[in-house]
């Protein structure tokens, strides 16, 4: 029962709360996002008037052009911003997409950037998932993105920074070459990847009139979510240059049909040094100066990082609006100059939180991934990988989460028949604890003593039937953990309306909201209670044995419903898991109690033909009596 209530004061109700934070949010969001497209719709309606009167004056009228508009921009195309280099202008922008089995990719000639990534192999809504957040972005899923964070910047944006000046390559234009050529790539060029062309590379170039020049360069693979990203520079053009910053852009956008999920699961990782920086949605801007590993975002299922080439000296930053349900990160190296000119690489990881695949990069980015508290952890992996490992030879994570349950059932069987044993035992004691506490109920001290002489005298722990229950706590609250977090259980199915089991089962839509379940129809919770009520009256639930003595008649029914409503949103397939569990409990109840009832007639028996001898021995006995 304790440990029910913790669940729901310091998981479940702060959760609640959490979502209802995020919905208000989402609205004020809304309304900021609706006044600023209303004010940006006068503002345009004000310039076009403008526009036409200026047109009108000049003679012009009906060429739909003001005379040096374009002349305008390119007057003044080198600046402080972006270092002397050719300004980025929306019309002369182009987008060169990059195509494997994993993800397509669509690369901007605007401050050589990734703009967009999707998933190929994961899919929400029949589409695949767009893991990059864009605040311009057509057809991409709603971002409820208010303020970009970065300047509507995307992934892999660069900033070569100064002491006293900086430059922005977010703002300058470049020219795409494909593997070294010479021609430049046309905008909407594609560019496909797979085992006869496994990896392919991307040079971005943007020249100064004096002969300055950056390079950007990015080099795909086809079985990878890996992308490495360079730049390159004339160290006498830019000698003011000491650190090259690289960021995520606008960070990740939602991919789950429940957004709640991935903002509650929302965080900004960075690693300097030996030393893990977390930071969870809200508003912050933090700065931390070490030896540069990482940076990372992510949300439930995916991530997206940035990984120095080497550890350098440098820093690292993360950037948050809680309003906008939006964070960003960033790595800050040194820009070294060798022979005149700088040359930096970097890695970027676009993709699934897969335990074993950050794992490999042997960086310290599993522990990105969601495995509960530091205590539990351990176990968590074990679970982790026990169903990993499963999977490899049944296709089916419900069969695997059932042949788990049944693993699980056999390793603590012991443990779960001493408790139910002890729950018997000490329903058999009932009747002499309750005439000590009729015979002392004037004397607490008395009532103890006696008490624990009963049970010493029986052989009867008082806590033997929760101690194992709680030694099982470790493992059900890892399961907890991994099919709650782990990109295995996405999307997987199990059997007819059960076609995510790292979600709420639902059969069918209420058109009302029932308190604490929603308007989802469960059927897994409910299957679930009836098990749990089913063991409860047999003598083997989790509120001990059922006995008028022990219990009342109302707390037998309770905990089932308790249990079924604490359960009713989380994952169907940790509810797959407790009703299986639930199932074997129930069985193992019957056949200890089926076993005891025979020893207690066995008992009987023997206790009644011992007492006959006795009867018979002492008549024998009996002296008879002297005649007169």
């Amino acid at each position: 029962m304790a440990l029910i209530l913790a669940y729901q004061i310091f998981y479940y109700g702060p959760r609640m709360r959490e979502a209802e934070e995020l919905r208000r949010a989402r609205e004020a969001a809304e309304m900021v996002a609706e006044q600023e497209r209303q004010a940006q719709e006068a503002a345009d309606s004000t310039l076009a008037a403008a526009r036409d009167d200026a047109r009108l004056e000049a003679g012009h009228a009906g060429d739909g052009e003001v005379p040096g508009e374009d002349a305008a921009d390119d007057a003044t195309p080198y600046g402080l911003a972006d270092g002397g280099l050719p300004r980025a202008r929306a019309a002369s922008a182009a987008t060169i997409v990059v195509e494997t089995p994993l993800y397509e990719i669509a690369l901007s000639t605007t401050g050589a950037e990734i703009r967009t990534m999707r998933l190929l192999e994961f899919e929400t809504h029949g589409e695949p998932v767009q893991i990059l957040r864009r605040a311009d972005s057509e057809g991409m899923g709603e971002t409820d993105l208010v303020v970009p964070l970065s300047e509507d910047r995307g992934a892999a944006n660069v900033i070569l920074h100064g002491e006293t000046e900086s430059v922005d390559l977010s703002t300058v234009r470049f020219d795409a070459y494909l593997d070294g050529g010479v021609e430049p790539l046309l905008d909407g060029t594609t560019i496909k990847l797979d085992n006869a062309t496994p990896e392919r590379s991307i040079m971005l170039r943007a020249e100064g009139p004096d002969g300055r020049f950056i390079e950007k360069k990015f080099v795909f693979t086809h079985d990878t979510y890996v992308v490495r990203a360079g730049v390159r520079f004339s160290a006498t053009h830019f000698p003011f240059v000491r650190q090259v910053e690289w960021g995520l852009g606008e960070g990740m956008q939602p991919t789950e049909v429940k957004h709640d999920d991935d903002y509650h699961a929302l965080r900004a990782h960075l690693r300097l040094g030996d030393e893990y920086h977390t930071k969870k949605r809200g508003d912050f801007d933090e700065y931390y100066r070490g030896t540069v590993h990482w940076a990372a975002v992510q949300i439930k299922y995916f991530t997206a990082i940035v990984m120095a080439g080497e550890p350098a000296a440098g820093g690292a930053s993360a950037a948050g609006q809680k309003a906008a349900n939006a964070i960003t990160a960033s790595i800050m190296l040194p820009a070294p100059d060798r022979r005149g000119t700088v040359d930096q690489t970097v890695e970027y990881y676009l993709g699934p939180i897969d335990y074993g695949v950050l794992k490999d990069f042997n960086r310290g980015l599993e522990r990105n991934v969601d495995m509960g508290i530091a205590i539990f952890r351990p176990v968590s992996r074990i679970v982790l990988w026990s169903l990993v490992w499963l999977h490899k030879f049944i296709p089916n994570y419900g069969l695997v989460i059932i042949i788990l349950s049944v693993f699980t059932k056999v390793l603590f069987y012991r443990l779960t028949h001493k408790s139910f044993k002890s729950m018997r035992d000490m329903q058999a004691l009932q009747p002499k604890l309750q005439a000590i506490k009729e015979k002392y109920k004037d004397d607490r001290q008395k009532i103890s003593q006696e008490t624990m002489r009963v049970y010493k005298e029986a052989g009867v722990n008082p806590l033997g039937g929760c101690l194992p229950m709680l030694l099982q706590m470790p493992v059900f609250i890892a399961l907890f953990n991994v099919l709650r977090n782990t990109i295995e259980l996405r999307r997987a199915p199990f059997l007819g309306w059960i076609d995510d089991l790292s979600q709420q089962d639902v059969l069918a839509t209420l058109p009302f909201e029932l308190p604490f379940m929603g308007d989802a129809v469960s059927v897994l919770p409910l299957l679930m209670g009836v098990g749990m009520l089913l063991q409860s009256k047999i003598g083997g639930g989790i509120a001990g044995p059922s006995s008028s003595a022990t219990q009342p008649k109302m707390m037998m029914y309770m905990m089932p419903i308790l249990f079924t409503v604490l359960f009713y949103r989380m994952p169907s397939g940790l509810v797959l898991y407790w009703i299986v569990n639930t199932v074997l409990s129930v069985a193992q109840q019957y056949y200890i109690n089926k076993g005891a009832d025979k020893d207690d007639a066995a008992k009987a028996a023997l206790e009644q033909k011992n007492n006959k001898r006795t009867k018979t021995a002492k008549s024998k006995t009996k002296p008879k009596a002297k005649g007169r």
